[in-house]
């Protein structure tokens, strides 16, 4: 049988004389059911039932397809940190260097893992992504009674970063974070927010003084039935701002200022004002392209999971099984995303579906 080499370095954890199925075999299953729109482990083995004859053709699968249990019990105890490397040795050779390139890091809850009713218990996964690539290039699971404070130094820390640019929301914007990515060789820009006190107070008095001598650059879009227009302004002299000076090789501070105005109805104008610290030397065109690529991680990775995968709805939460089914849906999520295809993401999984050479032809460059 011939196996994906990502996989090779994911050991079996099961007694020898007690498996009638390959560990290959159970993770090649899975992500070709995922693949095709599989969205629990009672759907994963009922796809291998119905599509048994077509898996034999590169699967040996001497006892069959497994039980939904057998599926579940593996990927609870399946070493995550070995599984959701493969995913990035995987993301690595497409990748190749990382020099030049954006780095967006942010945390997602994976609802169905909660059992309190809110948020708050749910578990939490901090994701690096390649946003112009679309790839996944880290995760780290956010321990319990913590926050992704904690969790995005310990990602921040096995990433290979260098001349790349990391961008991360408020939660980080925090000067040992700013050093830690400076020490790695890498830029950063970090969101800026009111809970910075004095540093967010001077950030906006002195933009408001000096706003109109400093370079700007406005961008207008229609979208729909709205217009949207953003103007980003970059202050470079940050004697101006004291506070800033506790963020290892600050050189600017960036504004973004975000209106969204209806066309039939004009006098209905929301504005929001945005701010990043940065240790680029950036122009305000630049500026506005990496803040913009930034939130790439919610619209087509978070979004694409919850929508396009349903993930908050799965229930999975028994010791490392949603971590496991997370990187499983990740993995799957970039097979269909590196397919050049004009159809959406969640059209290509029907396609899988019904169309065994066109699954084939999706899984075909992992092995």
């Amino acid at each position: 049988m011939e196996t994906i080499k990502f996989f090779a370095e994911v050991k079996d954890f099961r007694i020898n004389r007690k498996k009638l199925y390959s560990l290959p075999e159970i993770l090649l299953i899975s992500l070709c059911a995922v693949v095709s729109g599989a969205e629990d482990f009672e759907e994963i083995a009922e796809y291998g039932r119905q599509k048994l004859s077509f898996l034999k053709t590169f699967m040996e699968l001497p006892n069959g397809i497994p039980s939904h249990d057998t599926f579940n019990r593996v990927f609870q105890h399946l070493d995550k940190d070995a599984f959701s490397s493969s995913l990035y040795r995987w993301s690595k050779e497409l990748l190749g260097f990382l020099a030049d390139k954006q780095v967006c890091i942010d945390g997602k809850v994976l609802c169905g893992t909660d059992r309190s009713g809110s948020k708050k218990s749910g578990i939490c996964i901090v994701t690096a992504w390649a946003c112009e690539q679309r790839l996944v290039l880290g995760q780290q699971k956010v321990a319990a009674k913590s926050n992704e404070k904690t969790a995005i130094p310990e990602l921040l820390d096995a990433l290979e970063l260098a001349g790349s640019i990391v961008s991360i929301d408020a939660i980080a914007c925090q000067p040992h974070i700013a050093e830690q990515i400076r020490n790695k060789k890498a830029d950063y820009v970090l969101a800026l927010k009111k809970n910075q006190g004095v540093l967010f107070e001077e950030t906006v008095s002195r933009f408001s003084s000096l706003a109109a001598q400093l370079p700007s650059f406005e961008k207008v879009e229609y979208n729909g039935g709205r217009i949207e227009k953003r103007t980003c302004t970059v202050l470079n002299q940050l004697f101006f701002v004291d506070s800033a000076a506790k963020f290892k090789d600050c050189q600017s501070i960036i504004r973004i200022i975000a209106e969204r105005t209806l066309k039939n109805q004009p006098e209905k104008t929301t504005q929001e004002v945005r701010y990043y610290l940065t240790s680029l030397d950036i122009s305000p065109q630049n500026a506005l392209t990496i803040c913009r690529n930034h939130w790439g991680i919610e619209n087509n990775l978070h979004w694409m999971l919850d929508v396009v995968f349903n993930e908050d709805h799965n229930r999975s939460r028994t010791k490392y099984a949603a971590e496991n089914f997370a990187t499983l849906r990740k993995i799957a999520l970039q097979i269909l995303t590196q397919n050049d295809d004009k159809n959406s993401i969640k059209k290509r999984r029907h396609i899988a579906a019904w169309n065994d050479m066109y699954l084939l032809k999706l899984i075909q460059p992992l092995f």
